[in-house]
């Protein structure tokens, strides 16, 4: 569980202002502590991408809401393809689904996507 919650804060820690560059574990055998020294990432993730995956923890689900509430809470403009690119990759990457409703799709955060950004 330690070793989850590294690599988490490692993928997302620079975009909430959370260093961790290692950890150590103590074995239950009571041995010596066995020292982590890099913490690899959960997931390559950027900024952008976190942001928009915070929005949709958020209860944003559609590509226009999402568009309108990251220019608004974020105050920088971004396109709707800017946008349904990185809902894209946030697919690919496992962090959210996207299911049609109408014309639209609409995306919510998978397991992993909730664990890493819906807090």
């Amino acid at each position: 569980m330690l070793s989850f919650l590294a690599m988490t804060l490692a993928t997302v820690g620079g975009f909430i202002n959370v260093s961790i560059d290692r950890v150590f574990v103590m074995p239950s055998d009571k041995g010596e502590p066995v020292d982590w020294p890099i913490v690899p990432r959960l997931i390559d993730l950027n900024l952008i991408e976190y942001r928009v995956l915070r929005l949709i923890c958020s209860g944003y689900s559609l590509a226009k809401e999402i568009v309108k509430g990251y220019t608004s809470k974020f105050n920088e403009p971004i396109s709707l393809q800017a946008i349904e690119r990185i809902l894209a990759k946030l697919r690919s990457k496992g962090l959210i689904d996207s299911k049609p409703v109408g014309k639209a799709l609409t995306h919510e955060a998978t397991e992993l996507g909730r664990l890493i950004a819906c807090s």
